[in-house]
């Protein structure tokens, strides 16, 4: 698998994590429940999307608990909440015209349901992947500078978290998370 993006990640954490293919692996099962619970939701015609969009939300948010865990991060439910919706919103505009998509042709019955699931699970695969690639890169920054992550602001890892976002090739990005959704499907 060529990962190349989250594992560079992963291992830039070893010092606070023993074993970073344990975050590498953590991101990409988070992702694989994405993908097969928004691919459930996209076979509901026209909200479906949307619903899926929703889950990764929550699958992003258990997924930032997990991967605090393993470093030592302890931030609030609500923290973490507004992270994975901004790094949603943030990736949105990548991933807009896959949903838009996803919704049309999920009112085209057998076919357009099943195609309407393929993408709204690769979507959601995606977004879930590169919010771990983003989360970890950020958290990876802030404690390597020698900041303390828990007693920051909700403002600053926002801020912090635009940052690392837009520090990545989205373009790059998004072609590893496919080749990752391929190699895990």
């Amino acid at each position: 698998m060529n990962s190349a993006m989250l594992k560079e990640a992963a291992y830039a954490l070893k010092v606070y994590c023993n074993n970073a293919d344990e975050i590498v692996e953590s991101v990409i099962s988070h992702a694989v429940g994405a993908a097969v619970a928004a691919a459930g939701a996209g076979c509901l015609p026209g909200a479906g999307s949307t619903i899926a969009a929703g889950i990764s939300v929550g699958i992003i948010v258990k997924m930032y608990v997990s991967l605090g865990k393993m470093l030592g991060v302890k931030l609030g439910n609500g923290v973490l909440k507004s992270l994975a919706s901004a790094v949603v919103a943030d990736l949105a505009g990548a991933v807009a015209a896959s949903i838009a998509v996803a919704a049309a042709i999920s009112f085209i019955p057998g076919i357009g349901t099943l195609g309407s699931a393929a993408i709204t699970g690769i979507t959601s695969f995606c977004y879930v992947y590169l919010a771990g690639i983003i989360y970890i890169k950020m958290l990876g920054s802030l404690l390597n500078k020698g900041k303390s992550v828990d007693s920051m602001s909700e403002a600053e890892l926002k801020q912090a978290m635009r940052n690392t976002a837009s520090s990545i090739d989205l373009n790059d990005a998004i072609k590893e998370a496919k080749k990752a959704y391929k190699d895990n499907k």
